[in-house]
């Protein structure tokens, strides 16, 4: 056996803060969530401050026999993830709040339950965006993914691997602040809090979330099979 060490040169350290899309049912148009089928569309939804963070909230069932040999498990079964997203959001603007409600809807108060409001969520490297001479330009796919038009190089398809599809999702109502201070204190800044769903249509194995370029799963973004 022969280990050799890598090239510490080479290794990918950072990624950089990220960029949050949500689904929508026309470009500038209503949230949608993504039925599977047809093309995704996607609009930005708001800048962020502070750590985007994918929790998978992954959970496993170990058989042991404490009575022969304690706590060590002997046969471990993955049951599955609960994941969430945690997005520092700035939302002193109105229009972003129904969008990041579990209801559809700034107010509540309905006079029998309702089921959530569903919402396809990607969450991509904003460095993505960045061409090589420090503007940022349009990410679009149409069978390729193109930075400005132009195909993307190794160091932009890395990023692209970085990034999180939630295909069906959810937020909590996040908490509201009037903020008091001046300056960096009065920023509106909250924490929205997303929870994964299964996608009924999405290929087995990626109906939670999936990383990095659909396309690579057998997920058809474009609606055209």
């Amino acid at each position: 056996m022969d280990v050799t060490l890598l090239d510490l040169e080479t290794i990918l350290r950072k990624y950089g803060r990220g960029v949050v899309a949500y689904g929508v049912d026309a470009p500038g148009g209503d949230p949608e969530r993504w039925d599977g089928v047809s093309a995704l569309i996607l609009d930005h939804l708001t800048d962020t401050e502070g750590d985007i963070t994918f929790t998978a909230n992954d959970t496993n069932a170990a058989l042991t026999l404490p009575e022969i040999a304690g706590e060590a498990p002997f046969e471990v079964t993955s049951t599955g993830e609960a994941p969430t997203l945690e997005l520092p959001l700035f939302v002193a603007d109105p229009d972003i709040l129904p969008i990041i409600s579990p209801i559809d809807s700034a107010g509540a108060g309905h006079i029998r339950v309702r089921d959530v409001s569903e919402r396809t969520i990607v969450i991509f490297p904003e460095a993505l965006f960045r061409k090589t001479d420090g503007t940022y330009a349009a990410l679009t796919y149409d069978g390729a993914w193109k930075l400005d038009g132009v195909a993307l190089d190794a160091a932009h398809q890395t990023l692209l691997a970085q990034s999180i599809w939630f295909w069906r999702c959810y937020f909590d109502r996040p908490q509201r602040m009037f903020k008091g201070g001046h300056g960096n204190d009065a920023k509106n800044i909250v924490t929205a809090t997303l929870h994964a769903m299964m996608h009924p249509t999405v290929p087995d194995g990626q109906r939670l979330y999936t990383t990095g370029d659909p396309s690579l799963v057998a997920i058809d973004i474009l609606g055209s099979s």
